[in-house]
């Protein structure tokens, strides 16, 4: 019964009976492939890593300068609304300016006959006033304004001065630093002098 067992074990595994699978050569194999093995899923390990680390880093990019561009956008959309809003209001002053030039213009007081003279006059006077309260209500709040300087210096004899007050200040300070060298060579001279005088 013993011998029975045996043979049919070394029918089944012949390479037991002849003692291969404990050889140095077929130990070396299997520890060869376990290294392989393990450095493949240790690289497999390193991959998932990276990808990992770098899907990562492109998910805090994205999140980052998606903020960027949120946060742009909205205050770029606020302030465009803002600038329509005060482009419709300067729109509708300078329709309104435009309305009321083209009356008077069409008035000419000069070409009045005396016949009916009171009668028109009074007709034309409200029509200058609105006109003048009109004109001055567009300049009389320009800090209301934040993407235009047009109605801080009504057109006329302000505009101009202010323009010349500018003019000035800036030439002054020009002649101003054009001849303080000169200035500090004279006082030093004179400094040489008046030490040297009293030696």
């Amino acid at each position: 019964m013993k011998q029975a067992t045996s043979y049919r074990q070394m029918e089944l595994n012949p390479r037991i009976a002849d003692g291969e699978i404990h050889s140095p050569e077929h130990m070396r194999q299997q520890v060869e492939q376990a290294r392989q093995q393990a450095e493949y899923y240790e690289a497999q390990r390193r991959e998932l890593e990276e990808s990992t680390e770098r899907k990562t880093l492109f998910n805090d990019s994205l999140n980052e300068i998606g903020m960027k561009l949120h946060n742009a956008v909205r205050r770029i959309d606020k302030e465009l609304e803002s600038m329509e809003r005060e482009q419709a209001e300067i729109v509708q002053i300078n329709e309104c300016l435009k309305r009321h030039l083209q009356i008077l213009s069409s008035m000419r007081p000069q070409t009045w006959s005396t016949e009916g003279f009171n009668e028109r006059l009074n007709e034309a006077i409200p029509k200058l006033d609105r006109a003048i309260n009109d004109f001055e209500e567009a300049y009389s709040g320009p800090a209301r304004y934040r993407h235009t300087d047009i109605f801080h210096y009504k057109p006329g004899v302000e505009e101009r001065q202010g323009i010349e007050w500018k003019k000035y200040r800036r030439k002054a300070a020009q002649g101003f630093f054009f001849h303080l060298p000169l200035f500090i060579l004279l006082l030093v001279t004179w400094g040489v002098y008046t030490l040297i005088s009293h030696i």
